[in-house]
């Protein structure tokens, strides 16, 4: 029997991930939920099968088991692994050995040796300690069965709680990634010095079921040598996506959506980039192209929403924002900040003169607070 469940086992090393076999920039994953989240309603659709699931945690975790409910829990679990091949990682890890492994343990069988092992440790309930710990046991007691049935019942329940927590997983950490890339607007410059604030403030600080080990790790197929990877475990998806984001995002990875397909795409420089570099969904005289030549074809290089004065109060108003946040600066402080930054913004967009000799001056963290503190006094 597989003991665990080894989907979310990866390693990292040098900015990227390795997972199945295959190595992506870190950031990927996360990225790829952002594309796959609303596919075929696969959220909805993944959200749905867990009454039975519930049920049957509870059971076990109260001490007795219905067998028609752990069987129809099997059954939820089952039709789940139908959908996950729709979202990455899933789609590239061993969805028929995962099945196989449900199969083998949803079965009536198991569901009588768990209602008999709870027999056996009710005999148990009321003896003195003394007579256990000198390993007297009641008639019927079969210590190695139980000592057996302990770690296939905590499997069981690490099983049960994994696909739980899915649906709600996929869905929290889509949602929470969808708002950054909204946000990096408001960082001033693309690294992780300024897009980290921004993710704090999404994500926050709770701890991730996660445990670590460093093992050799060959960079390709073609690789002689090892270097050394922190390999980890994750116990839910969510630890998994969020530690891919992160590790992303120390390695100057953060996600972007191209203006021209609309799809969510993992940039690695500063660069204020709007398209990526996949295959656009349209040809260019006939051909296919990518995104970020089509636009250079059809001189999109910059689009009425991104204009240079929208972007550069965007990414002042964020900066404040985020100073806000760290008490740097008092909220009445940012908030007269922003409001000079709005009238700087609306007469660049009324005289071309100002926008072109006067404005980023204007708008530079130093100049903006002197002016503001000015006018506060």
């Amino acid at each position: 029997m597989i003991e665990k469940i080894s989907y979310f086992t990866a390693s990292y090393r040098d900015g990227r991930v390795y997972l199945g076999g295959k190595g992506k920039e870190a950031g990927y994953y996360a990225a790829q939920l952002m594309n796959e989240y609303d596919k075929d309603e696969f959220a909805a659709r993944l959200a749905v099968f867990r009454t039975e699931n519930w049920n049957t945690a509870k059971q076990l975790r109260t001490g007795f088991l219905d067998t028609a409910t752990y069987m129809k829990a099997g059954d939820e679990i089952r039709y789940i692994l139908t959908l996950l091949p729709k979202l990455r990682p899933f789609s590239e890890l061993d969805i028929q050995g995962e099945l196989g492994r449900i199969e083998e343990l949803c079965t009536e069988e198991t569901a009588e040796n768990l209602c008999e092992y709870f027999r056996q440790r009710a005999l148990t309930a009321n003896m003195d300690f003394g007579y256990i710990f000198a390993g007297h046991f009641p008639k019927g007691y079969d210590e190695d069965f139980c000592e057996e049935t302990e770690k296939l019942l905590q499997n069981i329940l690490a099983t049960l709680d994994f696909y739980d927590r899915l649906g709600n997983d996929v869905a929290d950490a889509a949602k929470k990634l969808r708002q950054f890339e909204k946000r990096t607007y408001e960082a001033e410059h693309l690294d992780e010095e300024h897009l980290l604030p921004i993710a704090i403030d999404i994500f926050g600080s709770a701890p991730f079921d996660v445990t670590t080990e460093y093992v050799p790790l060959k960079k390709s197929s073609r690789s002689k040598t090892a270097t050394v990877a922190r390999r980890l475990h994750f116990k839910s998806y969510y630890s998994f996506v969020l530690t891919d984001f992160f590790e992303g995002l120390q390695n100057g990875h953060y996600p972007r959506r191209c203006q021209m397909c609309h799809r969510y795409f993992v940039m690695t420089s500063a660069r204020q980039t709007m398209y990526c570099g996949g295959w656009a969904t349209e040809l260019w005289r006939g051909k296919k192209i990518t995104c970020r030549n089509l636009a250079a074809q059809q001189k999109r290089k910059e689009l009425a929403a991104n204009d240079p004065i929208t972007v550069r109060y965007n990414s002042r108003c964020g900066a404040i924002r985020v100073e806000a946040l760290r008490g740097t600066i008092t909220k009445e402080f940012a908030a007269a900040a922003k409001a000079l930054a709005k009238e700087h913004k609306q007469l660049a967009a009324s005289d071309p003169v100002y926008a072109a000799n006067q404005y980023i001056a204007d708008m530079e963290r130093g100049k903006l607070y002197a002016d503001t503190d000015k006018r506060m006094k």
